[in-house]
């Protein structure tokens, strides 16, 4: 369920990962100074040729890579994607575990080098198969990553609109692709689902589950066996969808408020959950407000479980159960375990950075992806899992 702005606001180079924010925050001004620090780390060109070589290359012996992006369809089984560096080309790494991170094989690399842009490389793995995206491209893989095979997209406008993916999912034997696009001419965005199967090779708009707007964002959730999509533009409207097949989707009672930004979620048992934020500093630099709302099943009407609370700018959210959640900004992972009432940090990165794959994969497991730069602005990357709803969270031993 992250959150994510379509290319308006503020672009911040970290050691070559890119964050996108829409205001100006104190977070934002310290990851700028630190973007100084690590500058030398910037690489220029990205060679689209050396693809064809990634996946040749997997039997060779790998360099410590940085993890970007992970998927766990079970709390023991999972994939992590990481590169060489956070600098454009960069070399990909693909490794699966099956016993929660305790040992690891390396698959054959999919070709998507580091992007050069904004776009955050994603992975997700289900029913045997491991989709790729790198915000350009979109590959998949239904033998371990012995073979990779390009899934397009259809429908997108051209040639005076830019698009990427941002966010891809797999469920109900679907994939599922939230696009962000821009118009070059007016600056105009939109954000809008795509779908396929997810043995084809082809994701065409769903209709009508789209968004225009100045500034559009847009989330996605197939949490607790039911998928819910919502999409924003300029703070002042949304539109919220859920599915329960992933084929139909209907329109539903917005979780949250204008001009609160939507993070769906669902518990275990399929009860729609939803974090509510303000927009990014409008309570105070880097600060928001957010809130817990519930509905009493799909389609239902959300109510305000929990206080308004203030924390630094919500970007991703996930749900254990009813009472245990967890929501990521720039510098920590928070955790409730009453619903959200109360807020603790139990994991933080004091240099800030990008978490991202955070979820819930049971009552008590969950992951995170963290990346960041140490103090002499070196990249580093951990990947974190807890196995007590949120209360302790260890660093796996990646290869």
């Amino acid at each position: 369920m992250k959150y994510h702005p379509n290319r308006h606001g503020i672009s911040v180079v970290l050691a070559g990962m890119n964050l996108t924010r829409t205001t100006t925050s104190t977070r934002n001004v310290k990851l700028m100074a630190l973007a100084a620090v690590a500058a030398c780390a910037l690489s220029a060109a990205a060679p689209a040729a050396a693809d064809a070589a990634d996946a040749a290359g997997a039997a060779a012996a790998a360099p410590r890579f940085l993890p970007v992006s992970a998927s766990w369809p079970t709390p023991q089984r999972g994939v992590v994607l990481g590169y060489a560096s956070r600098t454009a080309g960069a070399r990909p790494y693909l490794y699966q575990t099956g016993d929660g991170g305790h040992q690891w094989q390396r698959l054959a690399a999919p070709p998507v080098r580091y992007p050069a842009d904004q776009d955050q490389p994603a992975v997700t793995w289900a029913k045997g198969m491991i989709a790729v995206t790198n915000g350009a491209r979109i590959v998949v893989t239904r033998d371990g990553g012995r073979r990779w095979s390009a899934v397009r997209l259809t429908g997108v406008p051209a040639p005076s609109r830019t698009s990427f993916v941002h966010d891809l999912t797999m469920t109900d034997g679907r994939m599922f692709a939230l696009v962000d696009q821009t118009d070059t001419k007016t600056g105009t965005g939109s954000s809008a689902l795509y779908s396929g199967p997810a043995r084809g090779q082809v994701l065409r708009p769903v209709p009508g589950l789209s968004i225009t707007g100045d500034f559009t964002y847009s989330t996605i959730s197939s949490a607790g066996g039911a998928l819910q999509i919502d999409l924003g533009h300029d703070y002042s409207a949304q539109r919220y969808w859920y599915s329960r097949n992933g084929l139909r989707f209907t329109p539903g009672p917005l979780p949250c408020p204008a001009p609160m930004v939507t993070f769906p979620g669902a518990t275990p048992g399929g009860r729609p959950v939803a974090l509510c934020a303000t927009p990014p500093s409008a309570v105070g630099l880097g600060t928001d407000e957010t809130q817990v709302r519930t509905a009493a099943h799909l389609g239902g009407t959300f109510r305000a479980s929990g206080p308004l609370a203030d924390s630094p700018n919500a970007l991703d959210f996930a749900v254990a159960s009813a009472r245990d959640m967890a929501m990521d900004n720039g510098f920590s992972v928070m955790v409730t375990f009453n619903g959200g009432r109360k807020w603790v940090s139990p994991l933080s990165n004091a240099n800030g950075g990008e978490w991202t794959s955070l979820a819930f994969l049971s009552a008590t497991t969950g992951v995170v992806v963290d990346n960041t730069i140490s103090n002499s602005g070196k990249p580093e990357g951990a990947v974190y899992r807890t196995t007590d709803s949120g209360h302790v969270w260890h660093a796996l031993r990646l290869p």
